[in-house]
Protein backbone atom coordinates (compact mmCIF):
# COMPACT_ATOMS: atom_id res chain seq x y z
CA UNK A 1 0.00 0.00 0.00
CA UNK A 2 2.90 2.26 0.81
CA UNK A 3 3.85 1.80 -3.25
CA UNK A 4 0.31 3.17 -3.93
CA UNK A 5 0.87 6.22 -2.26
CA UNK A 6 4.17 7.13 -3.20
CA UNK A 7 2.87 6.96 -6.85
CA UNK A 8 0.27 9.56 -5.98
CA UNK A 9 2.67 12.07 -4.92
CA UNK A 10 5.29 11.82 -7.29
CA UNK A 11 2.30 12.53 -10.06
CA UNK A 12 1.22 15.47 -7.91
CA UNK A 13 4.75 16.89 -7.75
CA UNK A 14 5.02 17.09 -11.68
CA UNK A 15 1.67 18.50 -12.33
CA UNK A 16 2.43 21.38 -9.72
CA UNK A 17 5.45 22.01 -11.47
CA UNK A 18 3.21 22.80 -14.71
CA UNK A 19 0.87 24.87 -13.04
CA UNK A 20 3.57 27.23 -11.95
CA UNK A 21 4.99 27.36 -15.18
CA UNK A 22 1.33 27.94 -16.51
CA UNK A 23 0.63 30.77 -14.32
CA UNK A 24 4.51 32.42 -15.08
CA UNK A 25 4.06 32.15 -19.00
CA UNK A 26 0.08 33.76 -18.57
CA UNK A 27 1.76 36.82 -15.85
CA UNK A 28 4.35 36.96 -18.56
CA UNK A 29 1.77 37.22 -21.23
CA UNK A 30 -0.27 40.24 -19.18
CA UNK A 31 2.71 41.81 -18.21
CA UNK A 32 3.50 42.35 -21.83
CA UNK A 33 0.21 43.08 -23.05
CA UNK A 34 -0.09 45.71 -20.33
CA UNK A 35 2.96 47.24 -21.41
CA UNK A 36 2.42 47.12 -25.01
CA UNK A 37 -1.13 48.33 -24.05
CA UNK A 38 0.60 51.69 -21.94
CA UNK A 39 2.32 52.43 -25.40
CA UNK A 40 -0.11 52.62 -27.81
CA UNK A 41 -2.31 54.32 -25.40
CA UNK A 42 -0.09 57.14 -25.67
CA UNK A 43 0.45 57.78 -28.83
CA UNK A 44 -3.41 57.16 -29.61
CA UNK A 45 -4.04 59.49 -27.02
CA UNK A 46 -1.63 61.65 -28.59
CA UNK A 47 -3.18 61.12 -32.64
CA UNK A 48 -6.72 61.98 -31.19
CA UNK A 49 -5.22 65.18 -29.98
CA UNK A 50 -4.00 65.72 -33.12
CA UNK A 51 0.03 65.49 -31.42
CA UNK A 52 2.61 63.11 -32.83
CA UNK A 53 5.20 61.64 -30.44
CA UNK A 54 8.19 62.38 -30.09
CA UNK A 55 9.55 59.51 -31.80
CA UNK A 56 6.34 59.83 -34.89
CA UNK A 57 8.42 63.46 -35.65
CA UNK A 58 11.65 61.04 -35.54
CA UNK A 59 10.22 59.02 -38.26
CA UNK A 60 9.46 62.26 -40.25
CA UNK A 61 12.55 63.21 -39.70
CA UNK A 62 14.26 60.07 -41.16
CA UNK A 63 11.97 60.35 -43.94
CA UNK A 64 13.18 63.61 -45.32
CA UNK A 65 9.14 65.29 -45.25
CA UNK A 66 9.31 68.89 -44.93
CA UNK A 67 6.93 70.01 -41.38
CA UNK A 68 6.65 72.72 -39.04
CA UNK A 69 6.34 70.79 -35.19
CA UNK A 70 4.66 73.12 -32.46
CA UNK A 71 6.28 72.38 -29.15
CA UNK A 72 3.63 73.10 -26.37
CA UNK A 73 2.83 72.05 -22.88
CA UNK A 74 -0.31 71.77 -21.54
CA UNK A 75 -0.91 74.82 -18.47
CA UNK A 76 1.99 76.72 -19.97
CA UNK A 77 0.55 80.59 -19.94
CA UNK A 78 2.23 81.52 -22.80
CA UNK A 79 1.47 78.52 -25.01
CA UNK A 80 -2.75 79.28 -24.28
CA UNK A 81 -2.38 83.05 -25.48
CA UNK A 82 -0.53 82.26 -28.66
CA UNK A 83 -2.26 79.06 -29.73
CA UNK A 84 -5.74 80.52 -30.85
CA UNK A 85 -3.84 82.15 -34.03
CA UNK A 86 -0.37 80.33 -33.97
CA UNK A 87 -2.43 76.64 -34.57
CA UNK A 88 -4.69 78.34 -37.33
CA UNK A 89 -1.59 80.07 -38.85
CA UNK A 90 0.43 76.65 -38.98
CA UNK A 91 -2.45 74.64 -40.54
CA UNK A 92 -3.30 77.15 -43.09
CA UNK A 93 0.85 76.56 -44.62
CA UNK A 94 1.73 74.12 -48.24
CA UNK A 95 4.05 72.08 -44.77
CA UNK A 96 2.44 70.07 -42.59
CA UNK A 97 2.18 71.30 -39.70
CA UNK A 98 2.56 69.08 -36.21
CA UNK A 99 2.02 69.48 -32.59
CA UNK A 100 3.77 67.91 -29.16
CA UNK A 101 2.12 68.29 -25.83
CA UNK A 102 5.96 68.74 -24.10
CA UNK A 103 3.94 67.68 -20.52
CA UNK A 104 3.05 64.13 -22.24
CA UNK A 105 6.05 63.65 -24.33
CA UNK A 106 8.91 64.31 -21.50
CA UNK A 107 10.89 62.75 -23.68
CA UNK A 108 10.85 65.49 -26.33
CA UNK A 109 12.57 68.40 -24.71
CA UNK A 110 15.95 66.67 -25.02
CA UNK A 111 15.58 64.77 -28.31
CA UNK A 112 14.64 68.50 -30.08
CA UNK A 113 17.11 70.82 -27.55
CA UNK A 114 13.70 72.46 -26.72
CA UNK A 115 14.78 74.88 -23.86
CA UNK A 116 11.24 76.69 -23.43
CA UNK A 117 7.60 76.55 -24.35
CA UNK A 118 5.74 77.66 -27.10
CA UNK A 119 8.61 76.53 -29.86
CA UNK A 120 7.87 76.63 -33.52
CA UNK A 121 10.43 73.98 -35.36
CA UNK A 122 10.62 73.88 -39.08
CA UNK A 123 12.39 70.86 -40.15
CA UNK A 124 13.61 70.28 -44.02
CA UNK A 125 15.49 66.86 -45.48
CA UNK A 126 16.02 65.34 -41.73
CA UNK A 127 17.88 68.82 -40.69
CA UNK A 128 16.57 71.58 -38.47
CA UNK A 129 15.88 74.67 -40.60
CA UNK A 130 14.57 77.39 -38.38
CA UNK A 131 12.63 77.62 -35.04
CA UNK A 132 11.34 81.03 -33.07
CA UNK A 133 10.87 80.53 -29.31
CA UNK A 134 8.30 82.33 -26.69
CA UNK A 135 5.58 84.08 -26.92
CA UNK A 136 5.38 85.85 -30.41
CA UNK A 137 2.87 87.95 -31.79
CA UNK A 138 0.53 86.85 -34.71
CA UNK A 139 2.85 89.08 -37.43
CA UNK A 140 5.63 87.60 -36.04
CA UNK A 141 4.12 83.77 -36.76
CA UNK A 142 3.19 84.75 -39.51
CA UNK A 143 6.60 86.56 -41.13
CA UNK A 144 8.62 83.02 -39.79
CA UNK A 145 6.20 80.96 -41.73
CA UNK A 146 7.31 83.44 -44.75
CA UNK A 147 10.88 82.08 -44.31
CA UNK A 148 11.76 85.67 -42.41
CA UNK A 149 14.08 85.49 -39.17
CA UNK A 150 12.13 86.14 -36.11
CA UNK A 151 13.79 87.19 -33.20
CA UNK A 152 13.00 84.58 -30.05
CA UNK A 153 10.84 85.97 -27.30
CA UNK A 154 12.10 86.19 -23.56
CA UNK A 155 8.29 85.01 -22.76
CA UNK A 156 8.10 81.73 -22.58
CA UNK A 157 7.84 78.41 -20.13
CA UNK A 158 10.59 76.94 -19.29
CA UNK A 159 9.06 73.64 -18.20
CA UNK A 160 7.88 75.00 -15.14
CA UNK A 161 3.80 75.06 -15.46
CA UNK A 162 4.07 78.22 -12.88
CA UNK A 163 5.64 79.82 -15.72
Amino acid sequence: MSKKSNRVKSTKKPQSKANWITAGVIALIVLIGATMLLFTDREDTASKNGNLTASQVSDKLKSGDEFYTYFYQTGCVHCEKVKPYLVPLGEKQDIPFEQIDLAVEQSAWDTFGIEGTPTVVHFKDGKEVSRVSGEQTEDAYKEFFAGKAVKNSEEESSGDLND
